[in-house]
Formats: structure tokens, C-alpha cells, sequence
């Protein structure tokens, strides 16, 4: 996740976006787009690929069954899942 790639690194947020960004246009790792709903704030009830956009209003979220009409009610992170092992010297 970026904020877990800054800390190890001494990296801006940003700064850590760019590095996830360019890993997965080498094909070294997959992002994902975490989806976050306010009935379990801390815990992500959804995935999809990065790059594909937000999801589509209305959402159905999977955690609770409830149907979201609003992105007010959902938060999102970012996940890369390396594809190889990486060193960042």
C-alpha cells in the first residue's frame, strides 16, 4: 500500500503512488483499488483494478447488502500485489 511503501522509504504519499504507478507498467506488480464502506470502515469489502475507474452508482456493497448511492459512503486505498520479488536499493 503507498502510505506503507513512504514510510519504509522516506517518501512523500505521492512520491509512492509514482514508484506503485511505474512498478506495474513494468509489469512487476497489479494494482488494485481497494473499496472501503462506512458499515466496516477499517476493513476493505471490495477490489477492482486500478486504472478501471471508480464502480458505478449505485454499488451494492458486498459486506452489508446495502445499496450505495453516494461516494460519500465508500473511502478507497490503493494495493499493489507484486508479481516478483523487489529490492529497492
Amino acid at each position: 500500500m503507498p502510505h506503507q511503501l513512504a514510510v519504509r522509504l522516506g517518501l512523500e504519499y505521492s512520491e509512492a503512488l509514482a514508484v506503485i504507478a511505474v512498478l506495474e507498467a513494468e509489469g512487476l506488480c497489479e494494482n488494485h483499488l481497494l473499496i472501503y464502506h462506512n458499515c466496516k470502515p477499517d476493513v476493505p469489502v471490495g477490489a477492482i483494478p486500478y486504472g478501471q475507474g471508480f464502480p458505478n452508482l449505485p454499488w451494492v456493497c458486498p459486506s452489508c447488502q446495502k445499496s450505495v448511492e453516494d461516494y460519500n459512503e465508500l473511502s478507497f486505498d490503493i494495493m499493489a500485489k507484486s508479481m516478483d520479488s523487489i529490492e529497492f536499493l
